[in-house]
């Protein structure tokens, strides 16, 4: 594929997305030396977060509060739901077409610089769409940088980034094993690999084995490291719509926040922020008007989304990801019953999350359907699992909601529309799963009311 320059924006997307076809990752000291010649905003307060769920929640929370407090922000993301634009930011708002485009062009420009006469470099998808964000937020001067690590961390593009302020790592959890490792304590490591020398890393405290690895990395690179865990926070009231919680922020002192979400996940994601903001600011910033309003206006798709009235999509796509789904289904205080659709991609552990979301007893009935993704797992494979799951059920007398139907369908348009044409006006519809299953939603949704 010839580096030329691109002519518009639908050619720019055509040209990042045939990347994966013909360019693998780049080792990264390489991924380092072509960031020097692009070119980064060394002003900018950078905050670099991993973690395995809740990075995108946490960087939100970040950058609402920033903005709140007057701050020009850059938000850097992944994956995007509907449109590539999503993963780049600038107070809130996405790249626009004319500048992904010119953005695009630059950095094929200094490929063809970068290689001199003989050499092939490529950046691949995630690096090419990790240097527009780069290029992107350095001619816009941005006060605040935050960056989501992809699947990794410790050679991830974006640990590339030669400043850092602040690390955060959200909860570990088992996922990407064929790129991080067969247990968590593996996992931890990669996540642990964007701490850098002298520089605080928040971290909320879960799995033993991956709290230690985090101590131990951060203590190595004489860092500040600093968990966060239940004592730090307490849920005091579940409304319609909203969350009311207290969080920790001195030796005896509670502030109270409201997160406007029906995902409990969310309280946790916030307290992360907003250990992250007492380092970066001091110990009273949590008091402050602007942190409230930031951390109670933060909005992020896809997480216990309400996309029409009584259907909602969450993007919890592995074991820890529909646990959190199902804690958050439990504690909604709906009185009605409840449907679901759900699918998944191959490579996660399907079999177990299946099952976890029959055995919840949340649900009158799951359905299934393929995502059309290359990933997907396929409907025969998804009908075992959750048929199976739900005969098992059954012979142990465990359901306690009603008996569990299940049907499958040949697309998510087939899905979507006989479902909720045939919700009675007292029950809810989840869709879970896959974040490419809530993209695909969410497009549809729009494409209907366009």
């Amino acid at each position: 594929m010839k580096s030329d320059r691109i002519n518009d924006y639908e050619a720019a997307v055509s040209y990042i997305l045939g990347i994966p076809r013909f360019s693998a990752k780049n080792d990264t000291q390489t991924t380092k030396q072509f960031l020097e010649l692009i070119g980064e905003n060394k002003n900018a307060t950078v905050i670099h977060v991993a973690g395995t769920n809740g990075k995108g929640s946490v960087c939100a929370f970040l950058d609402s509060v920033h903005r709140k407090m007057g701050k020009r922000t850059g938000l850097f993301t992944s994956p995007h739901l509907v449109d590539i634009r999503e993963r780049i930011c600038i107070n809130g708002e996405m790249i626009s077409k004319e500048d992904f485009f010119k953005c695009t062009n630059y950095i094929i420009e200094r490929i063809g610089e970068f290689n001199g006469a003989e050499g092939t470099y490529h950046p691949s998808f995630f690096e090419f769409v990790f240097f527009i964000a780069v290029r992107y937020f350095y001619i816009n001067n941005v006060e605040v940088e935050i960056w989501e690590t992809g699947l990794g961390g410790r050679l991830d593009a974006t640990n590339s980034l030669s400043k850092k302020d602040i690390c955060i790592i959200t909860p570990i959890g088992m996922d990407h094993m064929e790129y991080l490792g067969d247990t968590i304590a593996e996992i931890a490591g990669e996540k642990a690999g964007i701490i850098k020398a002298g520089v605080p890393v928040v971290y909320m405290s879960g799995d033993e084995s991956a709290n230690e690895v985090i101590e131990k990395v951060a203590a190595g690179k004489h860092a500040d490291c600093i968990s966060v865990n239940s004592k730090n926070m307490e849920i005091l009231r579940i409304n319609q719509k909203d969350i009311d919680f207290s969080y920790k922020y001195g030796y005896d002192s509670n502030a109270i926040f409201s997160v406007h979400t029906y995902a409990l996940y969310q309280v946790s994601n916030a307290s992360l922020c907003l250990s992250a903001l007492q380092i970066l600011y001091g110990e009273d910033i949590v008091l402050t008007k602007e942190v409230q309003s930031g951390i109670s206006s933060m909005n992020w798709p896809g997480r216990m989304e309400e996309v029409e009235t009584g259907v909602f999509v969450d993007g919890g796509h592995n074991v820890h990801g529909v646990k959190a789904f199902i804690d958050s289904v439990k504690a909604d205080g709906f009185d009605g019953r409840r449907m679901l659709l759900f699918s998944a991609v191959s490579d996660k552990q399907v079999d177990v999350m299946g099952q976890m979301l029959v055995e919840s007893n949340l649900f009158r009935e799951i359905n299934i359907c393929r995502i059309d993704n290359s990933r997907g797992t396929e409907t025969e494979q998804l009908k075992r699992i959750i048929g199976d799951s739900i005969e098992k059920a059954r012979a142990n007398n465990a359901f306690k909601c009603g008996i569990i139907d299940m049907k499958e369908y040949r697309s998510l348009k087939e899905a979507y529309d006989d479902m909720t044409l045939r919700k009675p006006q007292d029950y809810r519809m989840y869709i879970c799963g896959s974040l490419y299953l809530v993209g695909a939603v969410k497009e549809y949704i729009e494409e209907k009311y366009d």
